[in-house]
């Protein structure tokens, strides 16, 4: 189930918060810390969902500055006026705490820890504290400072012991991939924001996007878990165009942002739980040592952006190549780069699977970077030459290629290249898809160059990617309607 926290201001407010709310979400948290002088009893009468009533105090992370007294006194009247749901703090003092959950009778009583710094490995000893207050539903929530704590957490959620239902996930970027994947495999709810602005707390996902990208409400415990791995990851849309795939056929497949500090613990501490990743900067070829076996041309190229799970093996591809080539070829046959003249400008995973790409195609190729020794050192493994970025406007181009994330979203305004170096009937291709139509693209289109914007590289390595995990043919209308629509 999907609740949504209402961090009005006023009554009124929050009144007309919850009527929108309410076209998404099961549950409403009134959050009546939130409101100056809050009207319980006029806020329960206008709901048209169950409610939870929340006066969190500051020391919880809410926002009640009155005594403790007046806060459990809030949370009775809530009771008394029929809320289906009370939170209190399980910090609260023992007495007040045992008499809310004694008058409790037709509301349910959770009793809530919170952990504003950690996720501690002693969760299950907290559990069998709370249970014994002898409240109706135990919430663990817990700040995740790294993608493992999630574990922690999906342990306790499938440890617990049934008499008492359980609401738990982790706060912070680390631990958005809880709230999305907990009430799937067993926790009772999960919170989602009204929008973006209106969040209760840090990582809150908006609902929308629960209920409507990653279907929560209709995937089952047994889901298959794809992702992506990277860092950063939040500018990435794959999890738009794999879901609404996945949604499309009907897969019980989820496919999550993973944010990874450290590969190697993800990697093992995950290992069993995910049937497949995307994987992008900064790990393309970090990862390859802790696959199993890595397909030929991955191999060839050095950097591995997909990972398929086949009897129990982690096995690397690179489709980023196989999504660049199309996108290239989409324009002429598949001999029309022979010959041709190549500049790529940059020298990470993505250059590596272009560089070899278009290189095996007969583009005599050229590199550079800002990091010369990059640019020397992959030249090296590609067999092409290398210059530096101020020897470019000294080389004849006919394919020029950027492959550094410059004019890349929010940084709209910057190109790698000054318009001076753009000619007519030159190809530009640019593999950053965010925004559709680059600068760099925008002013070598004036200039009457052939452009080919990344978000067709990105569809055709995200349509490898989904049908080499699901052995299905992957929508690519649709997936690309997602990209645009986004876009």
């Amino acid at each position: 189930m999907i609740c949504i926290p209402i961090t009005a201001s006023t009554t009124e407010e929050a009144i007309r918060d919850m009527e929108r709310a309410e076209e998404i979400a099961d549950i409403i948290e009134l959050r009546i810390d939130y409101i100056k002088a809050p009207d319980i009893g006029r806020l329960i009468k206008e709901k048209g969902k169950p409610v939870i009533v929340t006066a969190r105090s500051q020391k919880e992370g809410g926002r009640f500055k009155g005594s403790e007294e007046e806060r459990v006194g809030l949370l009775k009247e809530a009771i008394r006026l029929g809320a289906e749901y009370i939170d209190i703090e399980f910090t609260t003092d023992e007495r007040l705490r045992e008499k809310v959950i004694e008058e409790g009778k037709g509301t349910k009583v959770i009793v809530s820890y919170h952990n504003f710094t950690e996720t501690p490995s002693d969760l299950k000893e907290i559990y069998n504290d709370i249970a014994r207050s002898g409240c109706n539903l135990i919430k663990i929530v817990t700040f995740a400072n790294s993608i493992n704590d999630n574990l922690i957490i999906f342990d306790l959620i499938k440890w617990h012991e049934k008499r008492h239902d359980i609401v738990s996930f982790c706060m912070g970027k680390h631990g958005e991939i809880s709230r999305i994947l907990s009430p799937i495999i067993g926790s009772y709810l999960t919170f989602g924001s009204l929008e973006e602005g209106k969040e209760s707390a840090q990582g809150q996902i908006p609902a929308r996007i629960l209920k409507d990208v990653y279907r929560i409400d209709k995937l089952v415990p047994d889901v298959n878990i794809y992702g992506l791995v990277g860092n950063p990851v939040s500018e990435s849309m794959g999890y738009l165009i794999h879901n609404r795939a996945f949604g499309e056929l009907g897969l019980n497949n989820i496919y999550l942002p993973f944010l990874v500090d450290d590969l190697n613990s993800f990697i093992s501490g995950f290992n069993g739980l995910y049937k497949g990743l995307s994987v992008t900067m900064p790990f393309k070829e970090d990862i390859i040592p802790l696959l199993d076996e890595v397909d030929k041309e991955a191999e060839d190229i050095g950097a591995v952006n997909t990972v398929v799970v086949e009897d129990n093996k982690l096995i690397g591809y690179n489709t980023d190549c196989h999504g660049a080539m199309m996108a290239l070829e989409d324009r002429k046959d598949r001999t029309w780069l022979d010959g041709k003249n190549g500049v790529m400008i940059g020298a990470g995973g993505v250059a590596r699977a272009i560089g070899f790409g278009v290189k095996r195609r007969g583009v005599s190729l050229t590199i550079t970077d800002i990091d010369m020794d990059k640019a020397v050192s992959l030249s090296r493994d590609i067999g092409c030459e290398y210059c530096n970025l101020d020897e470019l406007g000294n080389i004849k181009i006919d394919i020029l290629i950027n492959t550094t994330p410059v004019g890349m979203y929010p940084n709209v305004d910057k190109s790698p290249v000054p318009d001076s170096f753009l000619k007519e009937g030159m190809i530009v291709f640019d593999a950053v898809y965010n925004p559709l139509k680059t600068r760099l693209l925008k002013e070598a289109e004036a200039k009457g160059c052939i452009i080919i914007p990344g978000v067709e590289m990105f569809i055709n390595q995200g349509v490898a990617q989904f049908e080499m995990w699901t052995k299905r043919n992957a929508p690519i209308n649709i997936m690309r309607e997602v990209v645009l629509d986004k876009l």
